[in-house]
């Protein structure tokens, strides 16, 4: 729908504040001449007089103070919108990131810390899941999920894949049978990863100099669906566990010299490709778009 009085309302305004046509010429750097015809068009349009004029006097009529203060607010209020979006501009806001549980505090501190000191008028609030969330419906601005597929509607930019090792405790094994083939692992107890949708107990390993390949199910004695603890568990001496790299960076030295890394020349097949996803959007905030960056350019 056309309002056809909306353009003449800067006009209107300087006319009402300046109390005179030649002022508001001025202000807005036109002729008297225009200012003065704005103003006529104006009442025609409205079909109502707004201000009463003489040679002396130039007072605003009932209706053109209600006019004025109307107006007036909308552009104010225009303005505030106007100042909204030139702010988009600049890297700053605020963000919800949904990440996976177990992975997401060795990802994430590091980089939110780096990035924030880039950005300090950039909030985070962070929320961790094992199971992937849809981000629109949810109002998260980036996720990060270990997933084969990226749903639709999002774009997905690969990080990383896991390469598990098996890793157990060293009071754990003192008293085992030496482990020099995959299938050795079946005389040890197991730590093993499940949740809803997924349950790594099937690991497909080869040699790194005959390429023999060996896939072995494990049998669990402990499941758990956040790493995390099944790291507390292999550091307890409950088993062997099929660890990613990631989920050692918190240890300190003593935990990590504790941990002893099975089956040296062997390695397992790389899987769960670890994305960081967003929604397809045409136009994305800055502040969502330098986070995306500051992330493509780490290395996991």
């Amino acid at each position: 729908m056309e309002i056809k009085w909306l353009s003449y309302v800067p006009m209107y305004i300087a006319l009402c504040e300046e109390k005179s046509i030649a002022g508001a010429a001025k202000k807005l750097c036109c002729s008297n001449a225009h200012a003065s015809r704005q103003l006529r068009q104006l009442e025609e349009i409205l079909s109502v007089q707004l201000i009463q004029r003489t040679t002396r006097q130039f007072n605003l009529t009932y209706d053109g103070l209600r006019f004025y203060q109307q107006v007036k607010g909308l552009m104010e209020g225009a303005e505030q919108i106007n100042e909204q979006v030139m702010e988009s501009d600049r890297v700053a806001g605020h963000l919800r990131i949904a990440a996976s549980a177990s992975f997401g505090a060795a990802l994430l501190n590091r980089a939110l810390i780096e990035f924030r000191q880039l950005y300090p008028e950039v909030t985070f609030e962070v929320i961790f899941s094992e199971t992937p969330v849809d981000l629109i419906e949810s109002g998260f601005d980036v996720a990060f999920f270990f997933t084969n597929n990226p749903p639709e509607g999002y774009i997905g930019h690969y990080l990383r894949s896991l390469h598990c090792k098996p890793f157990a405790h060293k009071a754990y094994l003192s008293n085992k049978p030496s482990i020099t083939t995959p299938e050795d692992l079946y005389q040890l107890d197991h730590i093993v990863y499940r949740n809803e949708e997924l349950n790594l107990d099937t690991w497909d390993f080869h040699h790194m100099e005959t390429k023999q390949k060996v896939s072995v199910a494990l049998q669990s004695v402990l499941s758990f669906n956040l790493v995390q603890s099944m790291l507390e568990a292999t550091l307890a001496g409950c088993g062997v566990a099929m660890l990613d790299e990631f989920a050692l960076e918190k240890l300190n030295g003593e935990e990590r010299s504790q941990l002893v890394p099975l089956l040296p020349e062997w390695q397992t097949d790389a899987i769960l490709p670890l994305y960081i996803l967003y929604p397809k959007r045409e136009h994305l905030p800055k502040r969502t778009q330098a986070f995306i960056e500051h992330f493509k350019q780490q290395s996991f």
